[in-house]
């Protein structure tokens, strides 16, 4: 990447004068909780600190990165509101410093009025707001429409991004130029995770470049996805992004991540600034909210300044167990530890009151209680009603979840340093095997029952051959030699006492793998696997075959040239080259005029050279030859194919209760394997 990167929070003072500022917002959701006599407006007191903000900053303009309102058909009251805010701050004399050279009819063609509303000769746009929908304001009923169109054609905000189909996306970008600074920024408004995802795969997704002295643009991609992953294809990976970007907002995840973070394989920096209002009470949405400033500089320097937010609601949230409470414990007393617990809670809110005038003080506060069995429940309804004026939120004060009896957590299962280490050690074409061997190599929770070698193989089967019954033969062989081994010694396993029975197991059970070792019997294990896996495709193909040859013979027949002609479809022909008629200039900003410029794919684009189709970076796909790497992901079936296989390991119940990693660790182990994100956290988002 040929930008730097200032860092720190600070301003380079000697570069102030000469700098392209922009306020990052995001998941403003106006309109949140609205008919909540307590809550109602807290949305649209952030919504106005914020404009503040960027008044007070002086910036060339506010982004927002989706979610502007919450519903999809906002309240006729909630649209007054908005539209009422934006008119204080979005018109005013302030000049406009920075030229937008994009052509308006190519950018806003899905817009009523097409052009940016600062160069709109009858208004004056003091603040111009651009903005992309996300997918709680997304386009929807008769002519796919949605609040941010009415806000465009009220000349309130630049509503940017709309997707035009969604079988092919097109991404053209905005360009602005304020000195020797030159922006070219990329809306990518939201549509759903799994459709864009497979887009990206197939290539379907283009991000236009301008030819001309194109290293010049610094370029910044907005966009309003899930970033972490909910599954193989929920999210979008950073590595779906195009390269030559500098900088990657992001918008749809509630955590607020303001402070730039670098991508190293893909070289550019993503701000995450997250939602201003809580919209729902997770630690994610406890952290303190806040906007970022953009400050771009000239050569593609930058840095972003975390401002926080000042209005928003306090919110503190707890946990709590009453597990270990008797059956004898009264609900007066259950009420009376719970109670305590809140006031707690209630006290240490009171370190996030800012002191701002319009901040409301009155917390959220959500206390989330572990329990087993049912007398140590109470009423939530009855209990809120204590706190009745102390908490916004009275009603769900309370939040219980309950503890299955000796269940053990997921924490308990991995060895989360080993696993750590065999990430950080991999290279980007190590093989998924050689991972499960590097983390029981440094893990302090061996497998007791499976070998290591075993497992490996019966992994690298399952993602070279996808042989989804690996995993499973690979226990059933292992286990049962276990077994057998363990019937030899019954003798001598059950002398003692009961309380013995488990060390004896333990004792002999280590003997065996030992000895096994020693003899590598390992290797018998896994050539009997393979013979296993061989043995069944075998029959599959003879029932194939035999369940093919009780059909009806079937041809399907070959297209002709001309059939496959019309398959094709018309090709698009070559229209008049125009010009566009220059016009006046907007207050301290103008047009800059220049000849059509023709596309590969024959799209015209008027104003600047943007010729150049830039496919994304491809998605992870093989790695090294002769094996998939780390980052190749097998699709929806990976992670169900695991659980299912191990799942059947339910005949030996007598095995799991004695050593649990059996089912734990290869589940757990994997399924954090192939998402290669073995340590995320998750986002927060409505």
């Amino acid at each position: 990447m040929d930008s730097g990167h200032l860092g720190g929070d600070g301003r380079d003072r000697g570069m102030s004068e000469d700098s392209f500022n922009i306020l990052l917002a995001t998941d403003i959701h106006l309109g949140f909780a609205e008919r909540d006599p307590i809550r109602g407006n807290d949305s649209f007191i952030t919504f106005k600190e914020i404009l503040d903000i960027g008044l007070r900053e002086e910036v060339d303009f506010i982004l927002l990165g989706g979610d502007l309102f919450h519903e999809n058909k906002p309240s006729r009251q909630c649209l007054q509101k908005c539209m009422d805010i934006l008119r204080q701050y979005v018109f005013g004399p302030k000049p406009i410093e920075f030229e937008f050279l994009s052509d308006p009819e190519e950018i806003f063609k899905t817009a009523a009025v097409k052009t940016v509303n600062y160069e709109d000769e009858n208004l004056n746009i003091g603040m111009p707001i651009f903005s992309i929908h996300g997918n709680h304001d997304d386009p929807a009923g008769l002519g796919q429409f949605c609040s941010l169109d009415l806000l465009s054609t009220a000349a309130l905000v630049n509503y940017f991004g709309k997707i035009e189909s969604l079988k092919e996306i097109h991404v053209r970008p905005l360009l602005f130029r304020k000195g020797e600074i030159s922006l070219a920024l990329f809306g990518l408004s939201a549509i759903k995770d799994d459709r864009l995802h497979r887009l990206f795969s197939e290539s379907k997704v283009t991000f236009m470049r301008p030819q001309e002295d194109k290293e010049s643009w610094f370029n910044l991609l907005v966009l309003h996805q899930n970033r972490v992953a909910h599954g193989p294809k929920n999210h979008i990976p950073e590595s779906f992004l195009p390269k030559f970007m500098n900088l990657v907002f992001w918008g749809h995840e509630h955590e607020c991540l303001v402070k730039e973070e670098y991508n190293q394989l893909q070289d550019f920096y993503v701000s995450q600034p997250g939602s201003s209002v809580a919209t729902s009470l997770v630690p994610g949405e406890m952290k303190q909210k806040a906007v970022g400033i953009l400050r771009l500089h000239k050569n593609k320097v930058f840095e972003i300044e975390e401002v926080p937010l000042k209005t928003v609601r306090p919110l503190i949230i707890g946990n709590l167990s009453v597990t270990g409470l008797s059956e004898d414990t009264s609900e007066e007393e259950i009420s009376d530890l719970i109670a305590e617990e809140i006031n707690n809670l209630i006290e240490m809110s009171k370190n996030k009151v800012t002191g701002h005038p319009d901040q409301p003080t009155l917390p959220l506060v959500r206390l989330n209680i572990e329990y087993e069995l049912e007398s140590q429940m109470i009423s939530t309804t009855l209990f809120g009603r204590r706190f009745q004026d102390l908490v916004a939120n009275p009603s769900d004060i309370l939040k219980f979840k309950k503890v299955l009896p000796g269940k053990q957590s997921k924490e308990g299962i991995l060895d989360a340093d080993a696993l750590e280490d065999a990430f950080q050690n991999a290279s980007l074409n190590e093989r998924v095997e050689s991972l499960v061997e590097d983390y029981f190599k440094n893990s302090e929770k061996p497998l007791h029952l499976l070998s290591e070698r075993g497992l490996s193989e019966a992994v690298r089967l399952f993602t070279d051959k996808e042989d989804k019954d690996a995993l499973e033969k690979i226990v059933e062989i292992q286990m049962k030699k276990t077994m057998d081994y363990l019937k030899k010694n019954s003798t001598y396993i059950e002398e003692g006492s009961f309380d013995d029975l488990k060390s004896n197991t333990d004792a002999f059970l280590e003997q065996f793998k030992c000895e096994r070792k020693e003899k590598k019997k390992d290797e018998e294990d896994i050539a009997e696997l393979k013979k296993e896996l061989e043995t069944q495709k075998r029959h599959r193909g003879a029932r194939t075959v035999q369940d093919e040859n009780e059909e009806d013979d079937y041809v399907n027949p070959v297209p002709t040239s001309a059939a496959r002609a019309k398959l094709r479809g018309r090709g698009r022909g070559r229209g008049e080259t125009k010009t566009r008629s220059p016009k006046g200039k907007a207050r301290g900003g103008g047009r800059v005029t220049a000849p059509v410029i023709e596309l590969e794919d024959d799209v015209r684009i008027e104003d600047v050279d943007m010729d150049e189709t830039i496919p994304p970076s491809p998605p992870p796909g093989r790695g090294a030859r002769g094996g998939r790497s780390v980052g190749a992901k097998r699709g929806r079936t990976t992670q169900s194919s695991i659980k299912e296989a191990l799942s059947r390991q339910s005949s030996h119940p007598e095995l799991f209760g004695l050593h649990d990693d059996v089912l734990g660790f290869p589940i757990l182990f994997l399924t954090q394997l192939y998402l290669l994100r073995p340590f995320s956290f998750p986002s927060f988002h409505i």
